[in-house]
């Protein structure tokens, strides 16, 4: 079974725009550890963690979670002890070496403390708050869908908004964000202070800073499209394994077990292709990045030892402590910031459902009267109908009434019609013409108002490919 990789992009309607994947986790850094106190409740890696560990109960028939609060526990804890040692550490060795309280370097490394703690605490604030309003956004953007969403959606593409996407805007992308934030802070105070010590430090900078930005661009002009690509592939999967769900006993009393299998499996490995080429493009960026760094490094050294008559031993020790700390924070942050570029394809994907074409009212001023309807006259005065603005009509300038209490049979062809006419009266699109019972104009009425006075027995039917 062969499936079309550009038939699922074109269906899926990708639109140019920025977005992103899952970020790379930070290596440990030692001139990082005190700033670096993230609030761990936000993690995705401890979420899961969590999950594995929590009970669930039954409680007056519904499920209740228990928190593992020693899990939580244990790793403010830890953070707590991890900073409270780098301030006994400060205040030890002033009293050790001075023999006098050094209330300057540890009141720094308190202030250090405090402000990575809050700016931790306010940047995830904001970012879970505008990660719940999308997701709210959505939510009721999709409530209030026309039926004709759902007919031409798959409901793979719609859980892949809401799984996929969500999480990388709920749990990865706040993290990396935060995380590009504090390195590019983090640099632009080891430049200042590396520029008042050595100004000869910015030549390598300044160059090596505009050759980042020239690879984060062309790289990105790749990866944005190699994530969308990716997420486009991952609905195939979800709507191929919720259909197989749903006809689960029709497939095993026909024995098609072993054909679905195949195309769950063939869904599954064009999505890890896309996936594969993503990861390759991010490897890629990631060398170019590593051979910039060595390449900086290097002039650094040798424009120290062709300065060595104008710069002393500690000074080209410092230039070199500083070129190798630069060449890490610079390699992390631009590729951090390339990771919140690729992770707004999330938002974008998201963004795209919040816009979707919403139902007419619920409720109107113009309310039916008490007992309506109370007899049941339909007229159709020359009713037109189509499903959507851009599809031919169905019916054309329909005239018929109905009298209270008949019993009437519509016939016809397939494509004749016939569903379309209950879907007029409906309302599930908006119709042309009017539409009378007893006498009042549906079109005037709230949604609510209209679809609770009548009843309906769907026909219901289901399709494999």
């Amino acid at each position: 079974m062969m499936f079309s990789v550009a038939g699922i992009v074109c269906d899926a309607r990708l639109v140019a725009g920025v977005l992103v994947r899952n970020s790379l986790r930070s290596p440990p850094d030692a001139n990082r550890a005190v700033s670096s106190f993230h609030l761990p409740c936000f993690r995705a890696g401890e979420q899961e963690k969590l999950s594995s560990t929590n009970s669930s109960t039954a409680t007056n028939g519904t499920n209740s979670t228990k928190l593992d609060l020693g899990f939580y526990l244990g790793v403010y804890g830890g953070n707590l002890l991890h900073t409270q040692s780098a301030l006994f550490l400060s205040l030890f060795l002033c009293f050790l070496l001075i023999r006098e309280p050094c209330w300057f370097p540890a009141g720094l490394t308190a202030a250090t403390i405090l402000f990575g703690f809050v700016r931790n605490l306010l940047l995830f604030s904001v970012l879970v708050k505008a990660a719940q309003s999308l997701h709210n956004s959505m939510f009721n953007a999709i409530l209030r869908a026309p039926v004709r969403f759902f007919d031409i959606n798959p409901i793979g593409r719609v859980l892949n908004r809401f799984s996929k996407d969500i999480g990388q805007v709920d749990s990865m992308l706040p993290w990396t964000f935060t995380d590009f934030i504090q390195v590019f802070l983090q640099i632009l105070g080891v430049i200042a202070v590396a520029a008042s010590v050595i100004p000869w430090i910015l030549i390598p900078v300044l160059p090596l800073l505009g050759l980042f930005l020239f690879l984060r661009r062309y790289f990105l002009q790749t990866s944005r499209d190699v994530k969308r690509l990716e997420s486009t592939t991952r609905s195939p999967v979800f709507s191929h394994l919720s259909s197989s769900l749903q006809g689960l006993w029709t497939i095993r009393a026909f024995g098609a077990e072993e054909r679905f299998q195949n195309a769950f499996d063939a869904h599954q490995n064009l999505h890890s292709e896309a996936f594969f080429l993503f990861l390759t493009t991010s490897r890629w960026f990631a060398v170019r990045l590593d051979g910039m760094c060595s390449v900086f490094v290097t002039i650094t050294t040798f424009g120290c030892l062709l300065l060595r008559d104008q710069l002393d031993a500690g000074s080209v020790g410092l230039a070199l402590s500083y070129a190798v700390t630069l060449m890490g924070m610079f390699q992390w942050g631009v590729r951090q910031s390339a990771e919140v570029e690729n992770m707004m394809t999330s938002v974008e994907r998201v963004m795209e459902y919040t816009e979707l074409e919403s139902e007419a009212p619920w409720e109107t001023k113009k309310r039916p009267p008490p007992g309506w309807p109370s007899k049941g006259l339909v007229t159709f005065d020359g009713v037109s109908f189509s499903y959507s603005n851009d599809s031919p009509p169905v019916l054309h300038g329909l005239q018929a009434m109905f009298q209270p209490q008949e019993k009437v049979g519509i016939v016809g062809r397939t494509g004749a019609g016939k569903s379309s006419l209950v879907s007029a009266l409906f309302r599930l699109a908006e119709p042309q013409g009017k539409i009378y019972i007893d006498g009042v104009v549906t079109s005037d009425l709230g949604l609510h108002d209209l679809r609770q006075k009548m009843s309906i027995i769907p026909q219901v039917s289901s399709k494999w490919n």
